[in-house]
């Protein structure tokens, strides 16, 4: 259908598209109907669907939609879907809202090109349900697995905030004890799966979703490896190329991912570890194949050598994650769990850096106070030392200034001034007398 040309034309579409009840979009046209009049204004398409925006009826989403002549799709089963999340190499993520209850969950779709496979469906069905069957809080939950015509989907949890690496892109490294929390939350979210023998094999920063309340769920456990053993699994049947992410893939995985058991999710683990601290992956540079080699056969940069003062303790955790031969790992994600929570009890992180920034963060404005090489930041980087000084990145020269802390007044000194002050107001004033008789 071509696009809107007016008003009246977009009500049309909107009206076919069953998006909103007839009911509920009546106060909204007497209210915009109602502002024409006091301002003369016309009412155009665009200012219809930024008016139905502003009122709550359809999202942005819908607007571009209808507003490109298409009313179809809106829906799937029992939902009505409100945007789109993202896009995968295996499916697209809406989000849907139950047309009873009106909660909100993520729909993942397949691509209608696998589909028309019998034995690829049957395939997802089995995974999926090993999936589903996950009931943790450190995990996104699967609700159900649905077919609408010739759409198969999964309907799953859907989780307010934002992926880890959104979090660092944004924000930088982060500070030690939120980067050792953040991973000790998704090894216990591992930990339950890995115990029902489903390995993730792509756990990355982009996986690992941290909700509002600063907690951490495991995404995109729906296409696991159920077990090693399964020569039948999906990904063998369908997927010859390496499976995972090359900047967090275990040396294994990289030689045959259908072959691997729970400790390839701990090496990739230790990567999103080494991410959350650095701001980027172990080995940031080359091409792929050259980056899936390194991970066989090169150490990745010290990590303290990136941030001087990160923990000794935390540093040792991550890399033996990272340890190129598995039996030389944490051998269970309880164990990593157990190291993290160590670490953190310990207190050890107490004297960290926390980076504070004017504007976006920048990656090349982090330095060390023993290497002072110019940067490029306009807005300028400050860095807090705990207890020990402050460093100062000039945003215009470039040059790192060094200026120790000042030890603070003491909160008494003030008080004891004000009184000793009024002391010797008083014997001024009683010598003053004294002369005067």
């Amino acid at each position: 259908m071509s696009e809107p040309s007016s008003a009246k034309s977009f009500l049309r579409l909107l009206e076919m598209s069953g998006i909103v009840d007839k009911e509920d979009l009546k106060p909204a046209i007497q209210s915009i109907n109602q502002r024409r009049k006091e301002t003369g204004a016309a009412i155009t398409a665009n200012s219809l669907s930024q008016h139905l925006i502003e009122s709550g009826l359809i999202t942005n989403w819908h607007a571009e939609y209808l507003l490109s002549g298409k009313y179809k799709g809106f829906f799937l089963g029992k939902y009505k879907l409100q945007g789109h999340l993202g896009t995968g190499g295996m499916s697209k993520v809406y989000l849907a809202e139950h047309k009873i209850s009106g909660h909100l969950r993520a729909i993942k779709v397949l691509p209608s090109k696998k589909v028309a496979d019998k034995s690829y469906l049957d395939r997802f069905y089995l995974e999926a349900r090993a999936a589903a069957s996950l009931n943790h809080p450190n995990v996104v939950r699967i609700y159900d697995i649905c077919q609408e015509g010739n759409t198969h989907y999964m309907v799953m949890e859907y989780v307010k905030g934002k992926d880890l690496a959104e979090v660092i892109d944004e924000q930088g490294p982060l500070q030690f004890e939120n980067a050792a929390r953040y991973i000790m939350e998704a090894a216990e979210g591992l930990r339950h799966a890995h115990e029902r023998e489903l390995v993730h094999r792509d756990i990355k920063p982009a996986n690992l979703l941290l909700t509002e309340k600063s907690s951490v769920k495991i995404l995109d456990l729906g296409l696991a490896l159920v077990n090693q053993d399964d020569s039948q699994s999906l990904t063998v049947l369908y997927n010859e190329k390496v499976m995972g992410t090359a900047d967090y893939l275990s040396p294994e995985q990289a030689v045959n991912s259908h072959n691997v058991d729970h400790r390839a999710d701990i090496y990739s683990l230790g990567c999103t570890l080494y991410y959350l601290l650095a701001a980027h992956p172990p080995f940031p540079d080359g091409t792929l194949a050259q980056r899936i080699a390194k991970h066989q056969t090169e150490e990745p940069q010290n990590l303290a050598e990136i941030r001087a003062e990160c923990p000794a303790s935390l540093i040792r955790i991550c890399n033996k994650m990272m340890r190129k031969q598995a039996d030389d790992r944490y051998q269970s994600a309880i164990e990593v769990k157990a190291a993290l929570r160590k670490f953190i009890a310990s207190g050890e992180y107490s004297g960290s850096i926390i980076i504070k920034e004017s504007a976006r963060y920048n990656p090349a404005a982090i330095v060390d106070a023993g290497d002072a090489k110019p940067v490029a930041d306009p807005g300028g980087l400050q860095i807090d030392v705990g207890g020990s000084g402050k460093r100062n990145v000039d945003g215009k020269s470039g040059k790192l200034n060094v200026r120790r802390r000042k030890k603070p007044v003491p909160k008494w000194i003030l008080p004891f001034v004000i009184v000793l002050m009024f002391i010797l107001m008083i014997v001024v004033l009683v010598v003053a007398l004294q002369n005067l008789q």
